[in-house]
C-alpha cells in the first residue's frame, strides 16, 4: 500500500502522492524551525585589527631592498625567517619581488604571529569591558526571570537588553586559541575565564557549569587551606602545591607558594651571600619577561632545584590560614614522618606543614632560602599504606583530609569561555551574548553549526557573532619604498586569519564579498520564509518545510475562571 499509494505517485510528481506523504509525516514528526518560534536574528560583525610591523623590522627590509651590498643569511637571521629557495630567488631578482617576499615571510614568523594573537586578545578584552560597562549604564545585569525575546516583538516591547555579558572565544586552531588565551589571562582574572580547550569530559562539564552559573564547587584543604575544584571526581587528596626549602641554619620545612616574595637575581645574590655559596641566582630571562616577584605564581616549569628565594615567614600570614602547632602535628604522626624522611636521606616526599622555625612577631619577616623540592600537599601528607613496588610502608599522616570536609560553593564572575572547535558540537550556549571568531568561517554549514550553539531555543536575546580579522600595518616610509619598487603585496596577516568575506546571509549562512550581494541573495534564498525562491514541491525538503509545529496548548483564559 505504501509503495502504490505514496511512494510511486510522489516520485512521479503527482500531487495526491505528495499530499499523502505530507499527512503521514505530519503525524509522526514535529518540526520546530527558528522562524516558527520567532528567535531574534543573530548579529554578524566583521572587525579589523591592525598589527604594526616593528620599526626595526621595516628598517631591515628597506635596507635589504635599497642596498646593493647585502648579506642574505644575515638579513634572514635578523628577521627570524628560515632559509628557503623562494626567498633566495627573491634576493637575486630584488625590487618588488624581494620586498614582497621579505614582508610576506616575516608576517608568517612566530614572532609576528604572537603580535597578531596579542592584538586579537586586546581587541576582545576591550570589547568585553566596553559591553560590561554599557550594561552597568543600563542598570546592570538581570540574572533571573529574563523575559523571552522574539524578533517580532522586541521593538514593540521597547526591550532593554540586561542579560549578563557572556562571551565565547572560538577557534578552529588549538594553537591559536592557546596563544590568544595567554594574553586574555593578562587582561582578566582566572575566575573570569572558563576553558573548553582540552581535557576529559567531566572537566569540560565543570568548566561549562562555571561559565553558565557563575559559581564553582570544591573544598578547602584542612591542612594548607588551599581550594580544590570539584570536577566530577571524588576529592580525596589536596592538589595545591607546597614547596620544601632550606635555610642557612640548616632548617628544612614546607611553605605555601604564596609565601614566595621573589626569586633572587644575580646582583642581589652576590650581595646576600658575602662570598658564601647558598643556592643559585635566578636569571630574569627564565620567566620569559615576567618579573622575579612573579616566581611563586609562575608555572613550575620555570623552577629549578637550588633556586635562591626570599620568602615571607610571618605566621599568621595575612593571606593564609594559621599553621597547626607541633603538638597537633604530633597527634597526626609527625614523628613517623621524620623517621621516614631520615630513612630516605630527606630525598623522598615526606615532610609536613609544621611551625616555621622563626620567632613570630606579626611583622614582615623576609628570609633567604633555597628550593629543595615541590609537590602537591596531598602527596606530602599521605595516609599510611603498603607500597607493593617499594615493598615497604609509605605515608604517615592520620589527620583530616579533603574526604573529611564538606563541599562548598564559591561564587565567581565568569563571563568568558575559551572554546576549541573540536569540543563545540552539541553545546547549549543559548545564554551567550557574544561570540568572537579568531578565524573567518566561509563554509556555510560550519558557520551555521557555530552560530546555532547560541542562536537556538532558549535564547532570550540576539547573539553577536564577530569575526576578528587582523592586518599588518607598515609606516609611511615603508609604504613609500613599496610604492617606489612597485610592490604588489596585498595586506595579509596569516592565511588562517585573512578575511575572505564581509557579509553573511541570515538564513543559510553563506558568505558574500559585500552586503549588497548578501541582501540580493536573501531575496531568493530557499531558506528565507519570506523570500521569492522557486522551490521544487516534489523535493523531500519542501515537504518537511510544510510541516508546522502544533498549536500551543491553552490551559485557560487570563483574567477569567475558565
Amino acid at each position: 500500500a505504501w509503495a502504490a499509494d505514496v511512494k510511486k505517485p510522489f516520485l512521479k510528481k503527482q500531487y495526491d502522492g505528495r499530499e499523502k506523504l505530507y499527512r503521514v509525516l505530519d503525524e509522526v514528526m514535529v518540526m520546530h524551525k527558528k522562524e516558527d518560534i520567532g528567535l531574534p536574528k543573530p548579529i554578524f560583525k566583521q572587525s579589523e585589527v591592525s598589527v604594526p610591523v616593528p620599526p626595526h623590522i621595516q628598517s631591515i627590509i628597506i635596507d635589504a631592498v635599497l642596498s646593493k651590498d647585502i648579506d642574505p643569511p644575515s638579513i634572514l637571521r635578523n628577521l627570524g625567517i628560515l632559509y628557503r629557495r623562494l626567498v633566495h630567488h627573491a634576493f637575486d631578482v630584488g625590487g618588488s619581488t624581494l620586498f614582497d617576499a621579505l614582508v610576506s615571510e616575516y608576517l608568517h614568523t612566530d614572532n609576528f604571529q604572537m603580535k597578531v594573537d596579542e592584538a586579537q586578545a586586546n581587541f576582545i578584552a576591550d570589547g568585553i569591558k566596553k559591553e560590561r560597562l554599557e550594561l552597568e549604564g543600563r542598570g546592570g545585569a538581570i540574572h533571573d526571570g529574563v523575559t523571552a525575546l522574539t524578533a517580532a516583538t522586541d521593538l514593540a516591547k521597547n526591550f532593554v537588553d540586561r542579560r549578563p555579558i557572556k562571551a565565547v572565544v572560538y577557534s578552529n586552531s588549538h594553537n591559536n586559541l592557546l596563544s590568544v588565551a595567554e594574553y586574555l589571562y593578562g587582561s582578566f582574572d582566572s575566575e573570569n575565564i572558563a576553558e573548553m580547550m582540552e581535557g576529559k569530559i567531566e572537566h569540560m562539564s565543570y568548566e561549562l557549569g562555571r561559565f553558565r552559573n557563575n559559581y564553582k564547587e570544591g573544598k578547602n584543604c584542612p591542612i594548607c587551606g588551599g581550594w580544590n575544584d570539584y570536577t566530577g571526581k571524588k576529592l580525596t587528596s589536596c592538589t595545591n602545591g607546597l614547596v620544601e626549602v632550606s635555610d642557612r641554619e640548616g632548617n628544612t620545612y614546607l611553605i605555601e607558594k604564596e609565601r614566595i616574595v621573589r626569586a633572587v637575581s644575580e646582583v642581589e645574590f652576590n650581595s646576600l651571600n658575602d662570598g658564601i655559596a647558598f643556592g643559585s641566582p635566578v636569571d630574569i630571562d627564565r620567566l620569559e619577561g615576567a618579573p622575579l616577584t612573579k616566581y611563586g605564581p609562575s608555572p613550575t616549569k620555570y623552577w629549578r632545584l637550588g633556586d635562591c628565594l626570599v620568602i615571607d615567614a610571618r605566621d599568621p600570614h595575612p593571606l593564609l590560614q594559621k599553621r597547626w602547632s607541633e603538638d597537633t602535628w604530633a597527634t597526626y604522626g609527625s614523628a613517623t614522618c621524620i623517621e621516614l624522611a631520615e630513612s630516605d636521606g630527606f630525598e623522598g616526599r615526606d615532610n609536613y606543614l609544621g611551625e616555621l622555625p622563626f620567632y613570630q612577631d606579626g611583622y614582615a619577616r623576609e628570609v633567604v632560602v633555597k628550593l629543595t623540592k615541590w609537590q602537591p600537599c596531598g602527596r606530602f601528607h599521605s595516609r599510611p599504606r603498603w607500597d607493593m613496588r617499594k615493598k615497604k610502608n609509605v605515608g604517615w599522616y592520620t589527620g583530616p583530609t579533603l574526604e573529611d570536609v564538606e563541599m562548598l560553593t564559591q561564587k565567581e564572575d565568569t563571563f568568558l569561555l575559551l572554546l576549541d572547535a573540536s569540543l563545540s558540537h552539541g553545546l547549549d550556549l543559548s545564554f551567550v551574548t557574544h561570540m568572537f571568531l579568531l578565524e573567518p568561517i566561509d563554509d556555510a554549514a560550519h558557520m551555521e553549526q557555530v552560530t546555532s550553539r547560541a542562536h537556538r531555543l532558549g535564547c532570550t536575546g540576539p547573539v553577536t557573532i564577530e569575526t576578528v580579522h587582523t592586518w599588518h600595518q607598515l609606516d609611511t616610509n615603508a609604504k613609500h619604498v613599496a610604492k617606489q619598487v612597485a610592490s604588489t603585496l596585498e595586506d595579509e596577516t596569516s592565511e588562517s586569519k585573512k578575511r575572505t568575506s564581509t557579509a553573511i546571509c541570515d538564513h543559510c549562512y553563506r558568505s558574500f564579498d559585500n552586503l549588497g550581494l548578501a541582501k540580493e541573495h536573501e531575496l531568493t534564498c530557499d531558506r528565507n520564509p519570506n523570500g521569492n525562491a522557486i522551490v521544487d514541491p516534489f523535493h523531500l525538503s519542501s515537504v518537511y518545510r510544510d510541516i508546522r509545529p502544533p498549536a500551543p496548548m491553552i490551559v485557560g483564559v487570563p483574567g477569567t475562571n475558565q
